[in-house]
């Protein structure tokens, strides 16, 4: 019984040496990913941290440009972003979220420019949908009477 324990105990950290470990990078001064302690642009899977240890982003990284689906969480753990990157710029719909959880906006992008949806406050919840973000009416045009 004991050498199936530590058979069983052997395996186990075996496993856990196997597990594939998330890699850590940085996003440096010039907006593309390295490798902590390197200085080539990274390529691969990718995780950023928080100061306080929880994660920050992650996604896939291509010459150091995001690409492909990517989040990006708050410090408290909670999911912040998600969306897709196509060579380092966002494309495609992203969604945000609060620090509680609850969806906040969902946005559209091509080719890293933020679309406007065709109806304002079709993407805003009821509590940001106000008359400060709401369209301005168009003007009445004035006629002038002729003399």
């Amino acid at each position: 019984m004991k050498w199936i324990l530590l058979v069983l105990a052997i395996a186990a950290v075996v496993f856990l040496q196997l597990k594939p470990s998330k890699v850590g990078v940085k996003r440096g001064d010039d907006g593309l990913y390295y490798k902590a302690g390197e200085t080539n642009v990274y390529t691969g899977p990718g995780t950023v941290f928080h100061p306080n240890g929880t994660k920050a982003q992650e996604g896939q990284i291509s010459e150091g440009k995001p690409t492909g689906p990517w989040k990006q969480w708050h410090a408290n753990g909670q999911l912040h972003w998600e969306g897709n990157y196509k060579e380092g710029k966002q494309d495609g719909e992203w969604v945000q979220y609060d620090e509680a959880g609850k969806q906040v906006e969902k946005f559209t992008y091509f080719d890293g420019v933020k679309q406007a949806p065709a109806d304002p406050t079709a993407n805003q919840t009821p509590d940001k949908a106000d008359s400060a973000s709401a369209p301005a009416e168009a003007p009445e045009a004035k006629q002038e009477t002729k003399k």
